[in-house]
């Protein structure tokens, strides 16, 4: 049993340090959600990406680009992840493909949890864009990282958002906070999409719950 259990760990080790050098695209599906067939309008203005990213992480849940790679705004606004060898030493980093970004994502997260929350979200040029009650969201944190340790890799994601407008219990500047993980016996790269999806599907439901005052 403990031979077998060494033997998945190394395998689980062996998926977290491979192809670590260089950057690893992850391709992430949006949340899709539906406008109520009645309701009040709301329209999300606009979605900053205010994440601060550091050279030297001294932990693996913060923001992160490879100092030898790319570190334009634009790298920065696609970068989910960091890889990291099984020391914790941060190597490779971990980004949508081009065309996507994490403001984009958290956008269509926040549109879901006020569609579900029973408002109609509507966009520049939609009947009643003009009074729509106005939304506004600044991404503090938005990351994913993964915790190897000796029986099971744990997946992890965290976000933080200060939304601000005056649309059902929100008023004024309040902020989303949320964090998922999972443990796996062995992990591939195909995680790093499912907890980012699961991430935003929490940002989804946190806004419902306090749009609704949950």
């Amino acid at each position: 049993m403990l031979l077998s259990r060494i033997a998945i760990y190394s395998l689980a080790a062996s998926v977290l340090t491979g192809c670590v050098v260089g950057r690893t695209t992850v391709d992430v599906s949006a949340p899709q959600g539906t406008n109520p067939a009645t309701g009040k309008y709301v329209r999300i203005d606009s979605v900053e990406d205010k994440r601060t990213f550091t050279v030297k992480p001294p932990s693996a849940d913060m923001a992160s680009l490879d100092p030898d790679e790319d570190s334009s705004d634009a790298s920065k606004a696609r970068a989910i992840g960091r890889k990291r060898n099984t020391y914790g030493k941060a190597l490779g980093d971990v980004v949508l493909p081009e065309g996507k970004t994490v403001s984009g994502l958290v956008e269509s997260a926040l549109a879901k949890g006020f569609q579900e929350a029973g408002y109609i979200v509507v966009k520049q040029g939609d009947p009643n864009f003009a009074a729509a009650s106005p939304v506004n969201a600044q991404i503090v944190a938005f990351w994913a990282w993964f915790q190897p340790g000796f029986w099971s890799v744990k997946t992890n994601q965290k976000s933080e958002l200060k939304l601000s407008g005056d649309v059902g219990a929100l008023h004024g500047s309040q902020a989303v906070k949320t964090h998922v993980s999972e443990s796996k016996q062995v992990v591939v790269s195909s995680d790093w999409q499912e907890i980012v999806e699961k991430g935003l599907s929490a940002i989804a439901q946190r806004t419902k719950d306090l749009v609704s005052g949950n």
